[in-house]
C-alpha cells in the first residue's frame, strides 16, 4: 500500500514540474531581452531570454563540473605524494631493522669466568 502512495506521489510531483516547466515555457517563449549576447562562434541580436537561460544554465554546469574535476585531481596528487613518502619510510625503517638485526646475530663469545683476586696475605708489621 505504501509503495502505491509512493509510486502516485512521486507521478504527481513530477507531472506538476512538468506542467510548471511547460506554463513558464509558454509564457516565457516570445520574451526578448535588447541587447546582444555574444557566444564563442556565433552572436545574437535580440536573444530570446530562454536562449539566455540555456546558455547560462550549460556554462554554469559546466564550470562547476570543471572546478569540482580540478580540485579532485589535486586532492588525489596530495594523496598519491602522501602514500609515495609513506611507503618509502616504511621501507627504510624495514632495512634499518634488516641491518640492525644482521648485526645482533653474531653468536656471542662466551667469555671465561674471572675468578676472585686470592686473598691478601696479612702484612707482618701489623702483628
Amino acid at each position: 500500500m505504501w509503495e502505491k502512495l509512493k509510486f502516485w506521489l512521486k507521478v504527481i510531483v513530477f507531472g506538476l514540474a512538468a506542467l510548471y516547466l511547460i506554463v513558464i515555457t509558454m509564457l516565457n517563449w516570445s520574451l526578448v531581452i535588447e541587447g546582444e549576447l555574444n557566444l564563442l562562434f556565433t552572436k545574437y541580436q535580440r536573444p530570446h531570454v530562454l536562449t539566455v537561460l540555456l546558455v547560462t544554465a550549460v556554462c554554469s554546469i559546466f564550470g562547476w563540473w570543471l572546478f569540482r574535476t580540478v580540485f579532485k585531481a589535486l586532492r588525489q596528487w596530495r594523496h598519491l605524494q602522501d602514500r609515495s613518502r609513506t611507503v618509502k619510510l616504511e621501507k627504510e625503517v624495514a632495512d634499518m631493522k634488516a641491518k640492525a638485526g644482521m648485526l645482533q646475530t653474531r653468536e656471542a663469545v662466551p667469555t671465561p669466568p674471572v675468578a676472585p683476586p686470592p686473598p691478601a696475605a696479612p702484612d707482618v708489621s701489623d702483628l
